[in-house]
């Protein structure tokens, strides 16, 4: 075949004629054994030169990208988790903040706000009553303290209600199913998802340990000797078969009350800076709801 036919041809018709014209050559050359490989081999060397690439480079070139990949791949995950390591601290450590609950759920707001008063002052509680003194509030009394190793005393060191309460809480809250102002809570209550007594909302290894019994449970004597020096004893045992909560007494966001007042016998009792009464509580509550 002609050079001019040749290259009248398609590009892989060229080469089929070109192997062609190597095996006729083979083939016009005496047939031996050296004849066919050396034919072979120009078929092989003709190839190679089509492809532009030692042979083998394809696959080794395939095998160095996917080597490559491998490295990125990897490279990013470690960024990824490295992030989420750090993302995870930082949210952790928001989350020991008030500004946390106050962010994730507007109706705390209030009660951060409440929080975030001076001690003994006149401020407002919760609900947005005034307080005549702050420490009445256990919230602000408790915030700086040196009853405790830490410096301050927050949120979560005291609502620490387990993962199933916290979700339903964030049911109930995107749901919009729950009422302004909010019901208060008593120990037991916030104690209840937790299987825990009332009374350790308050008495437990991490605050007033000291009233501890050997039971895990508030000591009712350690607790009457506590307030002993007083002319009238709050903790008194008066009526042993009534061991009220902390809570009855003792509010968070709210001025605490002197439930003893109650009774007809204490009526004049004097009454603890900025609390109340117990019929001032009464009506309070009664304008509140």
């Amino acid at each position: 075949m002609s050079e001019e036919d040749k290259s009248a041809m398609p590009d892989k018709v060229q080469k089929d004629a070109a192997d062609a014209d190597i095996v006729d050559e083979a083939v016009e050359a005496p047939v031996g054994k050296e004849a066919v490989l050396d034919a072979a081999q120009a078929i092989a060397s003709k190839e190679i030169e089509n492809k532009g690439a030692p042979i083998g480079d394809g696959k080794h070139g395939k095998k160095k990208h996917k080597k490559a990949n491998r490295k990125h791949l990897a490279i990013a995950a470690i960024v990824i988790i490295a992030i989420v390591a750090v993302g995870g601290g930082v949210m952790l450590k928001w989350h020991e903040q008030p500004s946390f609950c106050s962010t994730f759920c507007h109706i705390e707001n209030t009660y951060v706000a409440n929080y975030s008063q001076e001690q003994g002052v006149v401020g407002t509680d919760k609900y947005g009553n005034t307080v005549s003194n702050t420490n009445a509030m256990l919230c602000i009394l408790h915030k700086h303290t040196n009853a405790t190793a830490k410096p301050e005393i927050v949120c979560v060191d005291c609502h620490t209600p387990p993962v199933t309460e916290l979700m339903g809480d964030g049911v109930t809250y995107v749901s919009g199913n729950y009422y302004i102002p909010r019901y208060e809570r008593s120990a037991s209550k916030m104690q209840a998802s937790a299987h825990k007594d009332g009374t350790t909302f308050c008495v437990n290894p991490n605050c007033h340990a000291y009233l501890l019994g050997q039971d895990g449970l508030v000591d009712r004597d350690k607790l009457e000797q506590t307030t002993s020096k007083m002319a009238f004893n709050p903790h008194a045992q008066h009526h042993e078969a009534q061991e009220m909560e902390c809570t009855v007494c003792h509010k968070g966001h709210r001025a605490s009350v002197l439930m003893c007042t109650s009774c007809h016998e204490h009526e004049n009792v004097e009454v603890p800076d900025g609390w109340l009464t117990a019929q001032e509580s009464k009506e309070l509550m009664d304008k509140t709801f």
